[in-house]
């Protein structure tokens, strides 16, 4: 069922944009909502999206990208967001938008790597105080989009703040979601493909395709927390021949601290001890089929558990096959139900 999204004046809205145009391709509408609305807006950009050499490649006619051409690249790609803000009606985009600045193709590792990218997000979060915050979901296809997600959801818990998440598909199918709203307030389609325009650089190679999202209406996913059973221990992933060259990442959020771990999935069937920053021995046994954690007995129950295998870097494809699994979704098979009630509720 598809519901209706408004907003007001009294609402703040907080958009997550792993990349440049994702602003506008995933949220263009609800940005042009806001702005009518009178709600206070606030766009943060994770990366500037310097890492995709093929425009770069075609547009300044060169082969080698190297760090110099990589950070030209970027501050075009900033520039076109601001021009992107302001088509979609921000009379002064430079304050309503921030820049992280982060590794493009690079988020996975980020949060993988310690705990700064995190505490940056809820530091962004307790400062803006978000009525709505707008995320990438979980099972995007691209792993900036889903790490990001993986990102917010970790900075929302420490900073204890709460707010309507709203999660937005850019890779990946749109159709047969459940709890999917609709933003109707003041769109304007003419206005959302200005501002697609606007990313010049994007378009060369990927006209007909970025216009094509760009002309569909915003729909939102109502994001929600669905946690493990109270002492489930036992986690489950599936597993596929496609694994190979992968590593199995785990993450989990519990109030005040962050466990990550990563290890490489075997060729064949095996089992690994990896240890958190802690000194918490976690048990993981590779089968053909699927992946199974043991966790150990953790003084508090996570509140977020986080689990994928993930296709080491460098890459040659950037979409995921395996992506992200989180809470009652790592259920094993038999406890079916659990998992029914859980996302249920």
């Amino acid at each position: 069922m598809i519901g209706e999204l408004h907003v007001s004046a009294q609402d703040r809205v907080l958009v997550l944009a792993p990349h440049p145009d994702d602003e506008t391709l995933a949220a263009g509408d609800l940005i042009r909502a806001s702005l009518a609305a009178k709600a206070a807006l606030r766009v943060v950009f994770a990366t500037d999206g310097d890492n995709n050499p093929w425009p770069q490649r075609w547009i300044e006619k060169r082969w080698r990208i190297g760090p110099n051409e990589r950070l030209r690249w970027g501050a075009r790609r900033r520039r076109e967001a601001l021009a992107a803000l302001a088509q979609l009606g921000l009379d002064e985009p430079e304050a309503a938008a921030c820049f992280l600045g982060w590794p493009d193709q690079g988020l996975t590792a980020l949060l993988m790597r310690d705990e700064a990218a995190v505490e940056r997000l809820a530091t962004e979060i307790e400062g803006f105080a978000p009525t709505h915050l707008v995320v990438p979901v979980l099972d995007d296809r691209h792993p900036d989009h889903s790490a990001l997600h993986v990102m917010a959801e970790l900075a929302l818990l420490r900073s204890g703040h709460r707010c309507l998440r709203l999660g937005y598909v850019v890779h990946g199918n749109e159709g047969g979601r459940a709890g999917r709203v609709l933003v109707t307030a003041r769109r304007d389609p003419a206005a959302k493909q200005r501002a697609m325009e606007a990313h010049a650089s994007q378009l060369v190679l990927s006209r007909k395709r970025l216009l094509g999202i760009a002309a569909r209406p915003n729909r939102f996913e109502v994001v929600d927390v669905h946690p493990l059973p109270e002492g489930q221990r036992e986690l489950r992933l599936a597993r596929s021949a496609s694994s190979r060259g992968h590593d199995l990442l785990l993450v989990l959020g519990v109030r005040g601290d962050l466990v990550q771990w990563r290890v490489p999935v075997p060729r064949r069937n095996g089992s690994a001890t990896p240890v958190d920053a802690r000194g918490r021995r976690y048990a993981v046994e590779f089968r053909a089929d699927e992946v199974r954690i043991l966790l150990p007995a953790l003084p508090v129950p996570p509140a977020l558990v986080f689990a994928k295998l993930h296709r080491r870097d460098p890459r040659t494809l950037i979409f995921d096959e395996q992506r992200w699994k989180a809470g009652a979704d790592l259920l094993p098979p038999e406890m079916e139900a659990l998992r029914d009630i859980a996302t249920m509720g």
